[in-house]
């Protein structure tokens, strides 16, 4: 009887050598927007194989086959554990982020690399001390490229050509600049872009080059015009349930933190100039009729702007925040990455 017990502790002992000393780490991912999309091809899911890879194992990812829904619940969605991590957009949720929302004014940049990193390194300055992601691990952020606008039967050469247009816009930035000229800005998620122009209900739309192709509008708003540096952008975050990422393993945390902060920023930057590349060069094989905007246009943003900066530096400042040095920064990081 001693012996059989004996050789039962040496077998489990052997065993339990043999395991992995930490069992992997499955963390679900919910996405928005389709699997197929351009920027889960071509950014979130080489960032979650690069985390698998690099962690030789220790995480794996689950990507559920639905969205949890509307974009700016996804935050609440990863703090809570409703899903371990997920993107969305600061200017779905204008009030929680109105810090940073210099990042989607007009005039930018037109290559997202530099303005991604740049909003990554304000981000670091000014406000990672802020508790603007509770209950989450902050992976990254980015932005999309330049946006311009796109309509079904004409282009905007003057402000007064956007007066009575019904404009599916995004972001507090083109939703303002549609209201401004007259216009009247439809406010549904990106996902829906289809179904609103092809039925009559917008008659145009606020994106960036890529959208064309991923949301099949390519054919439905073949006038475009184009405003140097952006008639906006718009700004993204990618988060991780806090608690899931602390129980991660020595080698997954490493493998995490490896394609966080300005890594990042660089991955999803160059994501979207790749394929806003590929959009503007669909538009052109469609025959799509492209224009750069005309000074009145240019002009009449540029009005805005200043009275966006001013709504800015106000809100910033009931923050504790210096709107003013943010904004400063930003566009020099900028100028120099570009």
């Amino acid at each position: 009887m001693r012996r059989s017990l004996l050789a039962a502790g040496a077998m489990s002992a052997i065993a339990l050598a043999a395991a992995p000393a930490t069992a992997a780490s499955t963390l679900t991912y919910a996405s928005w927007i389709p699997w197929t999309h351009p920027i889960n091809v071509n950014l979130y899911v080489p960032w979650m194989n690069a985390i698998e890879k690099a962690s030789k194992g220790d995480v794996k990812f689950r990507r559920l086959p639905k969205g949890i829904g509307h974009p700016r619940s996804y935050l609440d969605g990863v703090r809570t554990g409703q899903i371990d991590a997920g993107f969305s957009v600061h200017g779905y949720s204008p009030k929680r982020f109105a810090a940073y929302l210099f990042a989607e004014m007009p005039f930018l940049g037109d290559r997202a690399v530099a303005s991604s990193v740049a909003l990554q390194r304000t981000h670091e300055k000014f406000f990672a001390a802020g508790n603007y992601y509770p209950g989450t691990k902050l992976i990254g952020m980015n932005t999309h490229g330049p946006g311009l606008i796109f309509h079904s039967k004409k282009h905007i050469r003057t402000p007064a050509d956007m007066k009575g247009q019904k404009m599916r816009t995004g972001g507090p930035i083109p939703k303002q600049i549609v209201e401004a000229w007259g216009g009247v800005p439809i406010r549904q998620p990106a996902p829906k872009s289809y179904e609103i122009l092809s039925t009559g209900i917008a008659d145009g739309i606020t994106f960036p080059w890529e959208s064309l192709v991923s949301f099949k509008i390519l054919k439905l708003v073949p006038y475009a015009t184009y405003i140097p540096g952006g008639l906006y952008s718009s700004s993204h975050y990618l988060v991780m349930n806090e608690k899931k990422y602390d129980a991660l393993s020595p080698a997954g945390k490493k493998a995490v933190d490896s394609y966080s902060g300005e890594n990042f920023a660089k991955m999803g930057g160059a994501a979207w100039d790749k394929i806003n590349d590929e959009g503007l060069a669909e538009a052109k094989k469609a025959g799509n009729k492209i224009i750069t905007a005309p000074k009145a246009v240019v002009d009449a943003v540029g009005v805005l702007n200043k009275k966006f900066e001013a709504e800015y530096f106000k809100a910033a400042e009931s923050k504790g925040i210096d709107g003013k040095a943010v904004l400063k920064f930003y566009r020099a990081e900028v100028a120099k990455l570009q």
